[in-house]
């Protein structure tokens, strides 16, 4: 990919943060002038030119085996090849890859190969209502990225987390969900411009509402699933898990390790004990075995998921329960 910007200041963060990022299917090139760019081109065909629109003229698209995608640097480009520019760099990106990978056909898509081992696959599920189960699994994200790099994935029906579901013009879980069925080259391409990072923790933002994913069957979430834990490079992929998943018992079969939030009333008890019940009597015993239950104390008021982690009830008590499985 060559980056076509006469601002060398720019041109130089930007490769930089493009060099920096594993498991792009291209190689770098940057050019701040047309003679530049013209000389590289006549020893090679880029498979992409990322240009600013002050240097765009239709020559550029001679030059490359795709179109060009249009850097806007003056806000007033409205074609849909264009990614603002002044923004920041994880946003530029995203924007980049969702151009690219609209592109591209499944037999001409580059490889994105794995890298590192597979993810460790951390299941977050309780038959419990107002348990803390969303901030349980997003603090031991946080917490977990001490180890290495974290993914949060929310399946709960209307989250009611604002930064969790503000997917925007970059998509959700459930427009994700669409390219299961694709080759493994296109599914990364999507998943790659989904992200979203919030305090360092990656996520793609939930579905607006559960029975987006309600029909999505055992066998595609095991596709689903193995992708990202083989291709991504994450160390963990954390599944915060409701009902509306179908097949569910399938899916917590799929994981590594299973917390399952339980509580001190009445109805929390006989709620937990009706589940162990089900997963014996549905011969999901494995499921049993590798669940670890816990009782998120209760704390006045939640932290926002962005604040420091610097200690309290609430950290102390996820901390120790992460200790099991790192």
């Amino acid at each position: 990919m060559v980056l076509y910007d006469p601002d060398e200041e720019y041109s130089a963060l930007m490769c930089e943060y493009l060099l920096g990022c594993k498991g792009l299917p291209w190689k770098i090139v940057s050019c701040t002038d047309r003679k530049d760019l013209d000389v590289f081109c006549k020893g090679h065909m880029p498979d992409v030119i990322l240009s600013a629109a002050s240097m765009y003229d239709g020559s550029l698209d001679k030059l490359s085996k795709n179109k060009p995608i249009i850097l806007d640097d003056t806000g007033d480009v409205t074609c849909s090849d264009a990614v603002a520019k002044y923004q920041p760099a994880e946003d530029t990106l995203r924007g980049i890859l969702r151009i690219y990978s609209g592109y591209m056909s499944a037999e001409c898509m580059p490889e994105l190969l794995p890298e590192g081992e597979r993810s460790k696959l951390i299941g977050v599920f309780s038959p419990i209502r107002r348990c803390y189960q969303t901030t349980f699994s997003v603090f031991m994200g946080r917490l977990l990225l001490k180890k290495g790099k974290v993914l949060y994935l929310s399946f709960e029906f209307c989250e009611g987390c604002e930064e969790l579901t503000s997917g925007g013009k970059d998509g959700t879980l459930s427009d994700l969900i669409y390219f299961i069925k694709s080759p493994g080259p296109v599914f990364s391409m999507r998943f790659r411009s989904m992200i979203k990072t919030i305090a360092g923790l990656d996520y793609i933002p939930c579905a607006v509402s559960g029975t987006d994913i309600a029909d999505i069957p055992a066998t595609e979430w095991k596709t689903f699933l193995e992708r990202i834990c083989v291709l991504e490079n994450y160390s963990y992929v954390i599944l915060d898990l409701s009902e509306s998943v179908r097949g569910i018992f399938d899916v917590l079969r799929l994981c590594d390790c299973i917390f399952t939030i339980t509580g001190n009333d009445l109805i929390a008890k006989r709620k937990i004990e009706s589940y162990e019940n089900v997963l014996t009597l549905y011969d999901y015993d494995d499921v049993r075995g590798k669940s670890i239950k816990c009782n998120v104390p209760y704390v006045k008021r939640v932290p926002p998921f962005d604040s420091d982690l610097c200690g309290g009830e609430l950290i102390d008590f996820i901390s120790t329960q992460i200790g099991a499985i790192v």
